[in-house]
């Protein structure tokens, strides 16, 4: 979080400002965070104290292992901050990190969300695939890694469309009795029928990808991902406008009955999260089709009303009975409202297809070849 947050957000001030003070500050950060390399298998520990005595660690929370989504997103800023800085290390132990990771292998090309470090070979903690929690931004960045390095680095490509073939043959449901699309889970070997409001990036990540295959958006793999890609945008917007309140819980449960999904029972609350706005502007940015800026709208002026203050927003503790919670994540301003903004806005210069990677934070950085 630290790395997307805060170093992702001072690089792209750094990109947007020309600014060094910014390159400054995300260096010294940078320096500080080096340390969760120091593992055996080089693939990173979770958890770092910044001062300068400080250890590197994993949590006892994650069964003292490393979490796949916190070691495969990390690759995009830091090697751009390596460009800025001339600090290679940075790049090196970075991709290092994800290439060990990437070496154990999978037979569909996903990975459980659980990665043991600590000895010179990893290997995987557990049995669990989530393209929500503890997976979705590992998903993410392959494809973002290959456009951030010009499109040249194909294995990180091939680790991607490898992955979207295996979510779409063994993950991607269907429900009753409306036909909506849907990404399951699975523990050890069991579907479960439920889908994470994290999950809703992939609906615009696999329209980027679909947008900028290797073999042309006609070919039929492409096809194939915009068209998932698609009806992974309908049924998030679904998620928001069944409910009254106009806003979606932290997951549902699909049980393919009448309703076709129901909110998640230990998890009825609405965090301001960003993940179906990213997808509305990206299917929007890609393909023009208004009807992403019309469930877009829905969706911000749901949230203007039911969870504005007199001086922030605020999350909401049950999308049913509308309490507030006292609470407000930095990624709502970061990301939420950015992308809810660059929806409605055609002037703004950032070009997914040939010029910038969003991080996974929503923070703008140029690909590679055009930082200087």
């Amino acid at each position: 979080e630290t790395t997307i947050r805060v170093l992702g957000g001072l690089l792209s001030a750094y990109d947007l400002s020309g600014d060094r003070v910014f390159k400054w500050a995300a260096d010294d950060l940078g320096q500080r965070l080096m340390k969760a390399f120091k593992t055996k298998s080089i693939i990173p520990y979770g958890q770092v104290e910044l001062d300068d005595e400080g250890a590197a660690y994993n949590t006892a929370w994650h069964s003292n292992a490393a979490v796949l989504s916190e070691v495969g997103t990390l690759q995009v800023e830091f090697r751009y901050l390596a460009k800025i800085t001339g600090r290679m290390e940075y790049a090196t132990d970075a991709m290092r990190a994800l290439d060990a990771l990437l070496k154990i292998g999978t037979q569909d090309g996903l990975y459980p969300t659980l990665i043991q470090n600590i000895q010179v070979r990893p290997s995987f903690a557990n049995d669990e695939i989530s393209i929500g929690a503890m997976g979705d931004s590992f998903y993410e960045y392959l494809l973002k890694l290959w456009l951030q390095g010009g499109k040249e680095e194909t294995k990180y490509r091939r680790a991607y469309d490898r992955a979207m073939k295996g979510i779409m043959d063994k993950l991607i449901h269907i429900s009753r009795p409306n036909y909506l699309t849907y990404v399951a889970e699975l523990k050890y070997g069991k579907i479960i029928h439920k889908m994470d409001h994290l999950a809703c990036f992939l609906g615009g990540n696999l329209a980027l990808g679909a947008y900028t295959h290797p073999e042309g958006l006609k070919s039929s793999e492409a096809q194939r991902q915009l068209k998932t890609g698609k009806q992974l945008a309908y049924t998030c917007y679904q998620m928001y406008s069944r409910f009254d309140s106009g806003l979606s819980p932290e997951y549902v449960d699909f049980r393919n009955g009448k309703n076709d999904f129901e909110k998640g029972r230990d998890a009825p609350y609405y965090l301001l999260r960003p993940e179906v706005s990213e997808t509305m502007f990206i299917l929007y940015h890609l393909t023009k089709d208004p009807v992403y800026r019309e469930w877009g709208w829905e969706i911000f002026q749901a949230i203007e009303e039911q969870t504005k203050t007199d001086s922030a927003y605020a999350a909401i503790k049950d999308v049913d009975t509308m309490e507030k919670e006292d609470r407000m994540e930095s990624f709502f301003m970061a990301e939420t409202l950015k992308y809810l903004y660059l929806l409605q806005n055609d002037n703004h210069t950032i070009d997914l297809l040939n010029t910038h990677v969003f991080n996974t934070e929503a923070h703008p950085l140029k690909i590679l070849s055009l930082v200087t």
